[in-house]
């Protein structure tokens, strides 16, 4: 089947691989619809392709576009192919699709990339289709060799079976003859009523090789000949090296070479180890350039600053200055969110092999074409001429979209030509050289009537988003990058006079980047801060008074009620058996199309230990595709946002980042993870993301519980800085 693995088809176009290639094969490039589906509706008038490859065994070659980075797109995305071709998942073999046009199925068939919470969402339809084409093909192939009409032909799991003869032949007896055919223009798609795996807890086609250490990340990669580089860039951004002293270390063990990189210099080693130790030794200074005197401090005065500037207006209803203006009662808070590093479990790592006339690259990424663009424009070469193998990845979280890591590994085997060359990130060198979450900040201004009910809200959001910087084609006007205020418009609270500002402070320093949830982390902070304020300030029950205010807003109501159902919501503090106070604090978010609710009950002991110990969350994507990853991808969420929240910042002083690893880091430790309680609730409504909307609530809702804590309002993170 490897022949299957690396070839390229071109859209709307039917190939079948004969027998000479060892095995009967069926293998699909067909027209297929898209879209953000809803559940049971019909397909659209957007072309697509999938490829599905069936060998004479009856085994299902599934290549997904889609990478695997733990959210469970080697599952889900397998499982309603199969849905639709009527196999079951024990057939399928997932592998990974080459680059290519004829994978870009997002964005009307011109990018192809894994994020964005887009995976399942973007490629519904297409997948189904891609089952069904297939399916219809074989029910034909068997209905010619049987002399019947297809109609009186049904299949079950992996066979066509004719009931009136009782025949039966299985999906690798008919794939050389269904190959041959032509594919049917609207293959049927089943009734979601006979649906056996999508709304299924199907079990993960990943787990066994992953538990087991067979799975192989790209840290993991082994190439023969392979040399291994240690590399150290510019303690501050923007540098570039002055100079280098080659001679000192050549002549160390196992060093081949001392190389310039774009940013910094890298040593060769027959081994990574000794790599790292020839430029632990290496001299090296650098020209430190404009940015030395760059400190996050500075640039907190400058979104401080910025607050009060009138920006450009993303949303506006009513008249909320004249209604702040004639408000009983008004309040304002101002929020900040720091710096955030991805800190991936496996580092940046990237293998290269370039020859005169092909480049392949073995690079954990979160889109296989911007690997191929970049690795083009080193070497030279065409894209048709360069093979980006995509191996599991040890997280990604938005890091793995730049290509820094790839630049340097494809710039190093260019120098060695026939040398792949293996380039691995020290975790001290993936902190201090990441794409951080931006630091923002908001101020929140809220005017109340006489009775309590909020009549006018005004939100000023300050920052630089990532996607003006690295996906411009995405903004439409910079001005009003939705990166920077995602989360802070079209608010499902009912308040009739409403406007929000944005003011772009860029960050030219530091660069910044996609992290979980990107915009709306920390827009949710704020946000959802904010309204717990209100609430306060109103006299009201924090649940209470959202409740009212989404009285026109059925499904994010009923997400809401559901977590409060499930916590047993508590608006005052308690004191448990042990004396050890605790009270209840939520939130509620929708991003990537999903709405999500989350309570968390946090503990304050006498010495000021802050613990969250359990937390319950709603979540209504639509449809759960696959219940058992939305669980696991929601608890993920609140492990990640949890994490920010109570210790991570990058500071930068001197242009240079403070932190160097996980001691002045500190990431989420197993003990401080609380129980999560997850509840799914089917609206039908168009598919949402799930990969993201997790993280954006736990934080103001375990902000909102220590208020009731401690009397004190968290409006700057992290929760370390604090003394409770």
């Amino acid at each position: 089947m490897n022949e299957i693995m690396n070839i390229s088809l071109s859209r709307r176009q039917f190939l079948g691989l004969s027998a000479a290639a060892g095995a009967s094969v069926l293998l699909l490039g067909v027209t297929l619809p898209t879209g953000c589906a809803k559940i049971g509706q019909t397909e659209q008038d957007q072309d697509l392709n999938a490829f599905i490859g069936i060998d004479d065994k009856g085994q299902v070659v599934f290549q997904n576009p889609f990478i695997e980075m733990g959210q469970g797109t080697y599952t889900s995305i397998p499982a309603i192919m199969a849905e639709e071709l009527d196999v079951e998942m024990s057939a399928i073999k997932v592998v990974q699709a080459p680059h290519g046009a004829d994978y870009k199925i997002m964005f009307d068939n011109t990018m192809r990339f894994t994020g964005g919470s887009l995976s399942v969402r973007s490629s519904y339809m297409t997948m189904r289709k891609a089952g069904a084409t297939a399916r219809a093909m074989l029910v034909q192939a068997a209905a010619e060799q049987w002399g019947v009409k297809p109609g009186d032909c049904t299949t079950e799991p992996g066979k066509v079976v004719h009931a009136a003869s009782g025949r039966k032949l299985g999906y690798g007896e008919l794939a050389e003859k269904a190959a041959k055919l032509t594919p049917p223009k609207d293959a049927p798609l089943k009734d979601s009523a006979a649906f056996r795996l999508i709304g299924q807890p199907v079990k993960r086609t990943d787990s066994l090789a992953k538990s087991t250490g067979a799975a192989e990340f790209g840290i993991d990669i082994k190439v023969d000949g392979m040399l291994h580089a240690a590399v150290m860039q510019s303690p501050v951004f923007g540098g570039k090296v002055a100079s280098y002293d080659k001679e000192a270390v050549l002549k160390l063990p196992g060093v081949v070479a001392v190389e310039e990189i774009p940013n910094g210099v890298a040593v060769i080693a027959d081994h990574f180890w000794h790599a790292k130790k020839a430029l632990e030794k290496l001299p090296v200074t650098f020209d430190e350039g404009a940015n030395a005197g760059f400190s996050t401090k500075d640039y907190k005065a400058r979104l401080q600053a910025a607050l009060n500037e009138p920006g450009h207006v993303a949303e506006e209803a009513g008249d909320a200055a004249k209604a702040m203006a004639s408000a009983a009662k008004t309040i304002e808070a101002e929020y900040h969110a720091p710096f955030i590093a991805h800190v991936t479990m496996e580092p940046m790592n990237c293998t290269a092999l370039v020859t005169q006339d092909r480049c392949t690259v073995w690079a954990p990424n979160q889109g296989v074409d911007f690997v191929v663009g970049v690795a083009a424009e080193i070497t030279g070469l065409k894209p048709e001429a360069i093979e980006v193998i995509t191996p599991f990845l040890g997280g990604g979280f938005g890091r793995r979209f730049v290509m820094d890591y790839a630049i340097q590994a494809i710039t190093l085997a260019k120098k060695h030509p026939g040398k792949p060359i293996k380039v691995i990130w020290t975790r001290e060198e993936d902190l201090q050289h990441d794409h951080y979450r931006p630091m923002s900040a908001a101020k929140f201004g809220a005017g109340f009537d006489k009775d309590g009910n909020p009549v006018a809200l005004q939100i000023t959001s300050v920052g630089e988003g990532p996607m003006t910087r690295l996906m411009p084609g995405f903004v439409k006007n910079s001005d009003l990058d939705t990166s920077v205020f995602e989360g802070t418009v079209e608010l499902p609270y009912a308040i009739p006079n409403k406007r929000t500002n944005v003011v772009n402070v860029p960050v030219k320093e530091a660069p910044i980047g996609f992290w979980r949830s990107v915009g709306h982390s920390q827009n949710c902070f704020f946000k959802e801060s904010f309204f717990d304020e209100m609430a306060h300030a109103a006299g009201a029950d924090p649940l209470e008074f959202r409740l009212k205010l989404l009285a026109e807003q059925p499904r994010f109501k009923k997400v809401l009620e559901t977590a409060a159902n499930l916590a047993g919501w508590k608006a005052k503090p308690w004191a448990d058996t042990q004396g050890l106070k605790r009270a209840m604090g939520l939130a509620l978010h929708e991003s990537f199309n999903s709405i999500v609710a989350e309570v968390a009950e946090v503990s304050l002991n006498q010495d000021g230990e802050i613990k969250v110990e359990r937390v319950w969350c709603a979540v209504d994507c639509g449809f759960a595709v696959n219940p058992a990853i939305v669980k696991r991808q929601i608890e993920s969420g609140v492990c990640f946002g949890l994490s920010a929240a109570m210790g991570e910042a990058i500071t930068l002083e001197k242009g240079r980042v403070v932190q160097g690893n996980f001691d002045t880091y500190p990431i989420l430790r197993p003990d401080q993870m609380p129980v999560v309680e997850v509840e799914i609730i089917n609206s039908g409504a168009p598919l949402g993301g799930i990969g993201e909307p997790g993280t954006p609530p736990i934080v103001p809702a375990v902000c909102n519980a220590l208020f009731l804590l401690s009397g004190q309002r968290v409006r700057s993170l992290p929760l370390s800085q604090y003394s409770f």
